[in-house]
């Protein structure tokens, strides 16, 4: 009887870590990925403020109609250096001819900057909204 009991006991205990072990992995997932997309986040603000370094040098290219857009490809951002090459989260070259910055004109003075980012690697793309 004192034999099951203790059997008992270390199914028990064991079934406790088990839980406590997925329920770690679970959170140390959660935390990498929003690390990551934190990342990413950061490489799109960058990729916008070289493009607005870009446009204020090369204005003629901006859009010139409130409605229109334009778009500004991330390789052309790295071949004028504007910004260095991005890489994905895994030291890879994110794609420089998917990604860009969408420019548009809202009003005679403003533009709104949207970027999307491409790394195929990593299997990250910008989602529409961000």
């Amino acid at each position: 009887m004192n034999r099951n009991f203790s059997l008992v006991k270390i199914i028990i205990v064991i079934m406790i870590l088990l839980v406590l072990t997925v329920l770690v992995l679970i959170s140390a997932k959660k935390l990498i990925m929003s690390n990551n997309l934190k990342y990413y986040n950061d490489k799109e603000k960058l990729m916008i403020e070289a493009s607005r370094e870009y446009f204020a040098d090369y204005r003629s290219y901006s859009p010139k109609e409130v409605g229109e857009k334009t778009r500004l490809l991330l390789s052309a951002l790295v071949i004028e250096e504007y910004i260095d090459m991005i890489k994905d989260v895994n030291e890879f070259d994110c794609d420089t001819t998917k990604s860009y910055v969408e420019v548009e004109k809202t009003s005679n003075y403003e533009y709104l900057y949207k970027a999307h980012l491409v790394c195929d690697k990593a299997n990250y793309e910008t989602k529409d909204g961000e």
